[in-house]
């Protein structure tokens, strides 16, 4: 399989996240979209040069001959998406959350696995360029032990900041700041500090939350490994922007920061009793402008999707990722 011909399901991120990344991913054929049909959508495809344009995402997965369907779409719809796909043995790349509930998201690795199709989750943080720089840190032990992460996160939701009622402020879709947002970091909690064994949390709600979900997160871990962590997420935050993670090791502090966007502009300074010295770190390779900054990133996972698709060789972050935040999830909402 030389070419391996890919349908996008979704015309919000779907359309301006994952088209342009496969798209422009080398080994992808993009042949057809499913979602709303908007003027937006028909521009960009005639732009590219996407002639197959669908309003029904079975209709699509039926009459197209795909390999692989990359999905964008409310957790709730994609469980039955990524299951239909999955079924037909195609090959799929998610979005977190997998689904609403636990048993879903297992429903789906577990037929993964009998159909023996290979499969991703967009977890997107540890693959900037910045994120894996303090990866390398730690997993080397430059400074010493990881003993403790600290975690803030604040920002004002595009759905709160425009009054929006939609699925990601509704926890039976999905939605609500712990799946929609928090997912993330619970998934690189892992990635930097290992198995989460403990935790006890805090959620906030507010009314501006059109749909009744949460809008914070405030979050007690312990490791496995005896690394505790302190986490807050806020996503009704007004004057404040910032993703802030600290990592106390036993020699210096590293801190990772952006202020100014989501994915792009982060900075790694590092604290010792003396000094404070910025690392130099190259930025992400291949944004182009007036494109998703998030495209690049998603490029990176599509680049290493292609290659497990061809080689027939297991890829992360997949499926069994996604179950483990989910499962999380589940524990934190149920110990509320």
């Amino acid at each position: 399989m030389s070419v391996v011909k890919i349908g996008i399901i979704g015309t919000g991120f779907g359309l301006y996240g994952l088209l342009p990344a496969f798209n422009s991913t080398q080994g992808f054929f993009v042949t057809c979209i499913s979602g709303e049909k908007t003027k937006r959508l028909t521009d960009y495809c005639r732009k590219i040069g996407l002639e197959k344009i669908y309003t029904d995402w079975h209709e699509m997965i039926t009459n197209e001959k795909l390999d692989a369907v990359a999905i964008a779409v409310p957790p709730n719809i994609q469980y039955k998406i990524a299951k239909y796909a999955i079924g037909r043995g195609i090959h799929v790349f998610t979005e977190k959350p997998l689904a609403v509930t636990l048993s879903q998201a297992e429903d789906l690795l577990q037929l993964a696995k009998r159909k023996k199709v290979k499969h991703m989750v967009d977890f997107e943080f540890p693959e900037i360029e910045a994120w894996k720089k303090v990866k390398e840190l730690l997993s080397k032990k430059v400074f010493g032990s990881l003993m403790k992460i600290c975690i803030n996160w604040d920002f004002l939701s595009f759905d709160i900041k425009n009054q929006i009622s939609s699925w990601k402020t509704d926890i039976k879709e999905g939605g609500g700041a712990l799946s929609y947002y928090f997912s993330h970091t619970l998934h690189y909690l892992e990635h930097f500090g290992g198995e989460i064994t403990d935790t006890k949390s805090v959620l906030s709600y507010s009314t501006e939350s059109l749909n009744g979900g949460e809008v914070g997160v405030d979050l007690l871990a312990k490791f496995k490994n005896g690394v505790t962590a302190n986490t807050h997420l806020c996503c009704n935050t007004r004057g404040l922007n910032r993703h802030q993670l600290v990592f106390i090791c036993k020699k210096a502090t590293i801190v990772l920061e952006n202020t100014r966007s989501f994915t792009s502009g982060f900075t790694v300074k590092i604290h010792t009793n003396d000094n404070i010295k910025q690392l130099p770190i190259p930025p992400d390779k291949g944004i182009v402008k007036d494109e998703d900054e998030r495209v690049v990133i998603v490029k990176k996972l599509a680049a290493r999707f292609i290659k497990a698709i061809i080689q027939n060789e297991r890829v992360t972050p997949s499926l069994a990722e996604g179950v483990r935040v989910q499962y999380l999830i589940e524990q934190i909402r149920k110990n509320e």
